[in-house]
């Protein structure tokens, strides 16, 4: 069997005889890692996933569901040197809090490892000023704890008047786990449950026994909160998972804790993996746009064209049906998502729909980005 880049956190692995080598470059060309780093955490052998298919895969169709177009904007450029977000300002979380909106995103500093959360604010969506001064909101924790080296990929959920967020937590060891802080405005944070995780890894042999991470969480209409997640163990690949809570610590996995979402085609392109999920809920649709892989060179960084934004839903937040078509496609040779298009978040204007995302360079710097979708009259609602 041949051997193939693993694009999430994992060590070098042996089973029955065959080495499965995972190299520290080969993720810091996806996600921005320097060569010295640690190795990936939970290289994985051969194999796939076995049980019912996850995904209904819709009809052939002229063009996605929701059709969003590039505005070419550097909605939230990186840092000059020296601060938490020179080299990374990504993931971005978007919430409209009264007449202000108000994104949550993920900064890395000069060693483009070293990861902590910064706020950004705005009066249109457009112009975006670096709040705290420029400072990060939530800074990795002291040795030794859960987060000491990264906060990253903040979900932001607004609820009894206070600030709900979930994050990845990165401790020296890489063995990536979700942590949860409550704010009262969004700039200063406490950790809940301790400092602990609250959602660590799967039981031993399921999809993510070795690392959870990249959550993305919603409240329905009942109070129940609901957390989409990607995980690593015994596969190759990503996948993402699905878990449900009453209180924000004590999560329950859905679907027997297997994936929800795995790796398939669209736009006629098979999915290497998926990753970077978020999830807009509306008249009780879950609406869920995703990061997906298409095609890696040899040395596993993305090849020209291999990254993608792309759409499913599902009526239960369990059983997806993808869009056939390609959302968003990583840019060319000199656009500022040359590199990669992914990560994104969807909020609805009174136009339709906007779309914040993570744009990758070809010099692996990362900066957020915007597109939009308008909609027709009859689905147009008023701005919240």
């Amino acid at each position: 069997m041949s051997k193939k880049a693993v694009h999430y956190y994992g060590l070098n692995t042996t089973d029955g005889g065959t080495a499965m080598t995972r190299t520290a470059h080969q993720y810091r060309c996806l996600c921005g890692f320097p060569d010295s780093r640690r190795e990936f955490l939970a290289a994985c052998v051969a194999g796939v996933l076995s049980g019912r298919p996850l995904l209904g895969d819709a009809p052939a169709a002229s063009g996605p569901k929701f059709s969003f177009k590039k505005t070419g904007q550097i909605i939230l450029p990186r840092g000059p040197a020296g601060t938490f977000d020179s080299t990374h300002a990504k993931y971005p979380c978007v919430l409209k809090v009264g007449d202000q909106w108000m994104m949550w995103f993920s900064g890395r500093g000069d060693d483009a490892f070293t990861g902590s959360v910064g706020l950004a604010t705005s009066r249109d969506g457009i112009r975006w000023t670096k709040a705290n001064e420029g400072r990060a909101v939530l800074a990795p924790g002291r040795f030794g704890t859960p987060d000491e080296t990264k906060i990253d990929h903040p979900a932001v959920v607004r609820y009894d008047d206070r600030f709900h967020m979930w994050y990845t937590a990165g401790p020296r060891d890489s063995l990536y786990r979700i942590c949860y802080a409550i704010s009262e405005d969004g700039y200063r944070w406490e950790r809940q449950n301790g400092g602990r995780p609250v959602l660590g890894t799967g039981e031993r042999g399921k999809f993510d026994d070795r690392v959870v991470l990249h959550p993305a969480v919603v409240r329905d209409t009942s109070g129940l909160l609901h957390l989409w997640y990607n995980g690593g163990g015994p596969q190759e690949d990503f996948h993402v998972g699905h878990a449900t809570s009453r209180d924000g610590i004590d999560w329950q996995r859905q679907n027997a804790g297997d994936p929800v979402l795995s790796g398939g085609t669209v736009g006629g392109r098979k999915e290497i993996y998926v990753y970077n999920v978020m999830v807009l809920l509306e008249d009780d649709v879950y609406r869920m746009w995703y990061s997906a892989a298409l095609d890696l060179a040899p040395s596993g960084r993305y090849a020209p064209r291999g990254s993608a934004i792309a759409y499913a839903e599902s009526s239960d937040g369990t059983l997806w049906t993808r869009d056939d078509a390609i959302t968003l496609l990583s840019g060319g040779e000199h656009a500022p998502d040359a590199y990669a298009c992914f990560a994104p978040y969807v909020v609805r204007r009174a136009d339709g729909f906007w779309m914040y995302y993570s744009m990758g360079s070809a010099y692996q710097r990362y900066q957020t980005g915007l597109a939009r979708c308008p909609l027709p009259s009859r689905d147009l609602r008023c701005e919240e």
